[in-house]
């Protein structure tokens, strides 16, 4: 904090000030000094000045006239009044006393200096402190800033130059900092661990006394966290985390800060622009592999060589994608923002892959090991879906990944089989999903491996309702054309009857209705259908029929959405 009207209270030459009321205000930061001359001053003060006054310039007004003008003085937040009285002015006791009242109640200090002091000396005292104070600013802004400049300039590495930012920025201010993405990821820090980090639902904004282009906020906890919110000039949105461990964060912590993200947005302009030229070519690339073009054999070796790919390794495409219910309001801008998001999450959580980026999707293209038993990928890549969903809904809550998984294949000439597999898988997540595919953890994302579509590889590719009709046996047509409210009811019993093995107390329990509730509707369910639970080919054809039936009322809510 700068001067506070205690302080200046303290000061030797202004001794002969005294202090009258409003000793509440004494910790008022003085942000300027304003003599009153004229009665309309108080319209253009910005605030947090120490004001001077003989009440001269309220000569001619009226009580309340004098009193409106005084009012103003507390929405401009002023940090005090220093009044000399000896000068003729009406109604001055009434005046004076009014204004004792008024410095008391808000807690802003009123003070009286001698007739004989001249304001020019208080001016003196006032603006001497404030002008050394932004002498020392600058002076110090300069440093921080050449600083900055020269690590930009260093022949090290970006990372490393990012790392020796963040170290820099912890030596001066005294407190670690890290720079976290928008999932929450630790991008880098000063040091070798970071300080946890999580965006709190009770984090404030935080004014740090300075002009600036940021949105600072500050949240408390175990640890006091003062966070500035980046929208870099790629896209790009971080926080900078300051962790308040040693040292209380102040006004000269914040001038290093706003110098240290001039250095990290130079950075971060310089490596995207490198980057954005790598992916362009990893994406012609993989284009070209993933869609079986024809390439000279030693130009593909040499092109998957510079992207850091091996010719006779085993690989599998993993499809990624995400949906939301309310895309069909949002605009194709958001959609990349929500792409560039689930991106950034694959990337962090898929290790060891090359990324392919198309219109809606994401491919991830993984090279595998041959002897990894088929049930602990499956348990890894489950987990990771996971972590992807959270990381999503961390920056947009209703958006839902999903994935369509295809086969491991020998050698890269082989990928466009499991892209196309993938593809298909990834497809039919929006059609079936829910019936031959896996929904991960809490948050409801959704995975479709296409080894498990079985007979549905084939069903996947009929684009028309009608024609899907003919996989669904006559008697559970019977069911879907039984037109009272019940039928909902009667075909999700059915459902949820046959999942569990024809089991009536399990399927009771899943539904959370009585055995007697669920043994009436499976009643009900033969009643209309005829459907013969004892003969294994028919229940195969129902369940296959259940899950056509499903498809057909995808297939037209997505034609409605269209």
């Amino acid at each position: 904090m700068g001067l506070t009207v205690q302080e200046l209270l303290e000061i030797e030459q202004a001794n002969r000030i005294s202090l009258i009321c409003g000793t509440k205000g004494l910790t008022n930061e003085i942000k300027g000094v304003t003599i009153i001359e004229a009665p309309d001053i108080v319209h253009f003060i910005t605030g947090g000045e120490l004001l001077l006054t003989g009440l001269y310039a309220f000569q001619s007004c009226s009580i309340s006239e004098y009193k409106k003008y005084i009012y103003e003085l507390h929405t401009k937040q002023v940090s005090g009044i220093i009044l000399k009285q000896g000068r003729n002015v009406e109604n001055a006791e009434s005046k004076i006393a009014w204004l004792k009242e008024f410095a008391e109640e808000n807690a802003i200090p009123l003070m009286e200096m001698p007739f004989e002091m001249s304001f020019q000396s208080i001016l003196s005292i006032v603006m001497e402190r404030l002008f050394n104070e932004e002498v020392t600013q600058l002076k110090y802004y300069k440093t921080t800033h050449d600083n900055f400049l020269a690590l930009s300039f260093s022949d090290k590495s970006a990372e490393r130059r990012i790392e020796d930012i963040l170290d820099m920025l912890q030596k001066l201010i005294g407190n670690p900092v890290a720079l976290f993405q928008q999932n929450m990821h630790c991008y880098a820090c000063s040091g070798d661990v970071p300080c946890a980090f999580r965006l709190s639902q009770k984090v404030k904004k935080y004014d740090p006394g300075i002009l600036t282009n940021y949105e600072y906020l500050v949240q408390y906890g175990d640890q006091t966290q003062y966070i500035v919110q980046l929208d870099l000039n790629v896209g790009t949105k971080m926080y900078l985390v300051i962790t308040e461990v040693t040292s209380e964060f102040n006004l000269m912590n914040c001038i290093a800060v706003e110098n240290a993200i001039v250095a990290l947005q130079y950075e971060f302009a310089k490596d995207f622009a490198v980057s954005e030229l790598e992916k362009k070519f990893q994406n012609d690339i993989l284009y070209s592999i993933l869609h079986g073009k024809n390439m000279p054999m030693d130009e593909l070796q040499k092109n998957t060589a510079l992207i850091g790919m091996d010719m006779d390794s085993s690989y599998r495409v993993i499809v990624f994608g995400a949906s939301s219910d309310t895309w069909r309001k949002r605009n194709i801008n958001e959609r990349i923002i929500y792409l560039d998001s689930l991106e950034d999450a694959v990337r962090h959580q898929i290790r060891d892959c090359k990324i392919h980026r198309e219109t809606d999707r994401i491919v991830a293209v993984r090279m595998e090991a041959p002897d990894v038993a088929q049930s602990e990928y499956r348990r890894n890549l489950r987990e990771a879906m996971d972590r992807i969903q959270t990381a999503v809904l961390q920056q947009h809550r209703n958006l839902h990944v999903k994935a369509g998984v295809g086969k491991m294949v020998k050698g890269l000439v082989n990928l466009p089989e499991t892209y196309h597999e993938a593809n298909d898988a990834y497809l039919f997540v929006d059609i079936a999903g829910d019936a031959v595919g896996d929904t991960i953890g809490e948050h409801q994302a959704q995975m479709v491996w296409f080894s498990d579509l079985g007979i549905f590889k084939l069903l996947c590719q009929i684009e028309e309702p009608d024609a899907l009709m003919e996989y669904v046996p006559e008697s559970l047509q019977k069911l879907f054309d039984y037109k009272k409210p019940q039928r909902d009811d009667l075909i999700v019993t059915l459902k949820t009857y046959l999942d569990h093995n024809q089991n009536l107390s399990k399927t009771a329990q899943d539904l959370f209705v009585h055995y007697k509730t669920a043994s009436y509707r499976m009643e009900k369910i033969a009643k209309i259908t005829g459907i013969d639970f004892d003969n294994a080919n028919e229940i195969l054809a129902v369940r296959i029929g259940l899950v056509v039936y499903q498809m057909i009322g995808n297939y037209h809510k997505n034609t409605e959405q269209k």
